[in-house]
């Protein structure tokens, strides 16, 4: 039998599970992005991709004219050039020439000194007079066939050495820009088919996320 005091005690634990039971429910979770929001910033993230490829395929693109390359290359090419057509001619003719002038001044000394002991053999001076005069004209001759033995070993010099020798540099340099030029379009080549696969790939992931956003 119910009495009032057992009436009362079941109301009031009624109650109290009334107001405990939404406390020790599990927390709702907060609602997070939707899948529309993940698809647009993917979407958004590939086109930002393909941008970037695009630019760098730009960028590949103008970087593989090789300027600087082909201009140092210009430039020793030219200074061969010069040096085979003016420069080395020229250098050639001037020490031909400088030892022209002194064979002349050689044959020159030589001839006053055939004079001179001529004259000295037909007039009569003491012969202290003689011995200074010939003796003077005598070293002059000497220093003469010197300048000219120099001369003839300077144009040797000059001529199978010294300009082999600058014209093999300049040849050199000529090959190493070539190499360098060669080295500098292969590179430009393989970065700008890198540059490009990379183009297509971002189109590929970029039409492929269109397409899954599309599909029902």
């Amino acid at each position: 039998m119910n009495t009032p005091r057992s009436r009362s005690a079941g109301t009031l634990l009624g109650s109290a599970f009334l107001l405990l039971a939404p406390a020790c429910a599990s927390p709702a979770a907060e609602p997070g992005p939707t899948r529309a929001a993940a698809d647009g910033s993917e979407l958004e993230a590939a086109r930002s991709k393909l941008r970037i490829a695009e630019l760098e395929l730009e960028l590949a693109s103008r970087d593989g004219d090789q300027a600087q390359e082909k201009g140092e290359l210009e430039l020793a090419q030219a200074e061969l050039r010069q040096f085979d057509e003016m420069d080395a001619p020229d250098r050639l003719a001037r020490e031909r020439l400088a030892l022209t002038r002194t064979r002349d001044a050689l044959a020159e000394e030589e001839e006053e000194l055939a004079q001179l002991e001529m004259t000295y053999a037909e007039v009569d001076l003491a012969d202290k007079t003689r011995e200074i005069v010939l003796r003077r004209n005598h070293r002059r001759v000497e220093r003469e066939k010197e300048e000219l033995a120099l001369a003839e070993r300077e144009l040797v010099k000059l001529e199978q050495h010294t300009l082999p020798r600058e014209r093999a540099r300049l040849a050199l340099a000529v090959e190493e820009k070539t190499h360098a030029l060669e080295t500098a379009q292969r590179t430009a080549e393989i970065a700008l088919l890198g540059k490009q696969l990379a183009l297509e790939e971002a189109r590929a992931a970029l039409a492929k996320l269109v397409s899954a956003g599309s599909a029902p």
